[in-house]
């Protein structure tokens, strides 16, 4: 004789395995980078703690990885299917590369030059070795406008060490193997804390677009639904991040590993330079375009839309208010 409970009970787990196979298959992977674990993430990661591009249909893994090595991945369409950094990313594009910024989070750089305490000033920096992530890119370019700013040449009168991430640049500034260091925040607030000099705010004096969504041509024409789903998972993350300021400002202190109070300061400059709906407008962007055609193995004739394509965040933001 059967057991009508023990029939039932087994289709209910037939059923939810089911579900499980079908969610597992719904869900998508895609790898993101950025080569720094500084506060420009902080929005990013703040969605995939909070689970916004999982509810979207993507399983978005970070990673740490120097921005030349995440262009050459995205290009080969190897293991990186985005990255972070849009000011390496618009270089890239417009020395030729067939790479797309698809959104925008920040509208200023959030970078510092900190130097070793004897350090008086900028012009003390005269022969000394500058820590970098790289030379050409937006840490990079920050330190050369910095230097500038002291009225030194930035490609004659300094060394730049290029070491990685902003946790190695500072332990090669603790080591005193290098006299000062690009550094984004909080970093620099961590710095100050440990004695290190802040000789002047980058973003006084260089004016650009920070992080954005990065990836290739080729991702945007093959795969267009994969591209809206982060895109989605991206605008809700920017909305959550700016109106709940209890939750983010402890995501910051957590992630950080700030004090209360100084990720309530962190959290306030964040918010001030957080683009309003992930983009940055055109005469920013045309602005910047012009100062990158001045450099070296830009293709002068390029067009900023071959550059920068809103199309898919503005059918995502779109979806999303549908729904």
């Amino acid at each position: 004789m059967k057991r009508p409970w023990l029939a039932a009970g087994f289709t209910a787990l037939l059923a939810v395995a089911q579900a499980h196979r079908l969610d597992a298959q719904a869900i998508e992977k895609a790898i993101i980078a950025h080569n720094s674990d500084s506060i420009s993430i902080a929005p990013l990661i703040f969605g995939i703690d909070h689970g916004f591009y999982r509810k979207e249909g993507i399983e978005l893994e970070f990673r740490l990885l120097r921005t030349d090595l995440s262009v050459a991945s995205i290009v080969s369409s190897k293991e990186v299917d985005y990255m972070y950094s849009a000011g390496t990313g618009f270089r890239a594009a417009a020395r030729g590369l067939p790479l797309k910024i698809i959104a925008y989070g920040f509208k200023d750089i959030l970078f510092y030059l900190m130097a070793q305490p004897g350090i008086q000033s900028g012009r003390d920096l005269r022969g000394k070795k500058v820590a970098v992530s790289s030379p050409s890119d937006t840490g990079g370019l920050s330190a050369k406008a910095s230097i500038k700013a002291f009225g030194l040449d930035p490609d004659k009168d300094v060394v730049y060490i290029s070491i990685g991430a902003a946790s190695v640049r500072m332990a090669a500034m603790e080591a005193r193997s290098v006299e000062a260091a690009i550094m984004p925040v909080p970093w620099n607030i961590r710095m100050k804390q440990k004695g290190f000099k802040e000789l002047i705010f980058a973003g006084s004096v260089l004016k650009q677009p920070l992080t954005g969504i990065v990836t290739s041509g080729e991702k945007l024409e093959k795969n267009p639904q994969q591209v809206k789903k982060v895109l989605r998972g991206f605008l809700r993350s920017l909305k959550a991040f700016k109106q709940d300021k209890k939750e983010a400002t402890e995501f910051i202190a957590r992630k950080f590993v700030l004090e209360p109070q100084v990720a309530d300061e962190v959290y306030g400059i964040v918010l001030h330079t957080l683009s309003e709906d992930g983009t940055v407008s055109q005469q920013v962007l045309q602005e910047f375009l012009e100062q990158v055609r001045k450099e070296p193995g830009t293709k002068k004739q390029i067009a900023l839309g071959e550059i920068v394509d809103y199309r898919l965040l503005r059918e995502a933001a779109k979806e999303i208010e549908t729904r």
